[in-house]
């Protein structure tokens, strides 16, 4: 049986009479706290959902920006090849009719100073053969008829060497 001296029971019997008078109502703001929380929750959820959206979105326009960049990186980098390239190409060609230049004049140089060399030596040779000439045939002859014969002779091949000279030089 039921003891009602027993305190237990009065809290018992206060609960239930507490939640049958007010258990709707605080049912009602407890379910309208939950409501209300369920949705803030959800409202930013969705705020989460539009961030996360417009993230999506910022990410991918940054993504085209920066291939576009690369692109135009690539571009840039390959004008700059084909016109160190080019800018190559050109000097080696400046350098090499230089060079054609060059060696076209100290050949033509080289020539000159060759043929100043032989005529030098050529015209000592001939004044040398002269007076080698002269004096061996003074030294031979001792009368005045023979001079003149050798000096007539002398002339002869002094002009004779002068055109053989000139021959030689051509």
């Amino acid at each position: 049986m039921v003891n009602f001296n027993d305190p237990q029971i009065w809290v018992a019997f206060s609960f239930i009479l507490f939640f049958a008078f007010f258990g709707g109502f605080i049912w009602k703001k407890f379910t309208y706290f939950l409501d209300s929380k369920i949705n803030s929750i959800n409202d930013e959820i969705i705020t989460a959902n539009n961030l996360h959206k417009e993230a999506k979105d910022l990410l991918s326009e940054e993504m085209k920006k920066f291939q576009g960049l690369e692109n135009q990186i690539h571009i840039i980098l390959e004008d700059g090849k084909q016109k160190a390239q080019d800018l190559y190409l050109e000097n080696k060609d400046k350098i090499n009719s230089e060079i054609i230049k060059l060696e076209k004049s100290s050949l033509e140089k080289m020539s000159y100073d060759e043929k100043q060399v032989v005529n030098e030596l050529q015209a000592k040779i001939t004044e040398r053969a002269i007076q080698l000439t002269k004096k061996f045939l003074l030294e031979k002859s001792d009368n005045a008829s023979h001079n003149d014969i050798i000096n007539n002779s002398l002339k002869e091949v002094e002009l004779n060497l002068k055109k053989s000279s000139n021959k030689f030089i051509q």
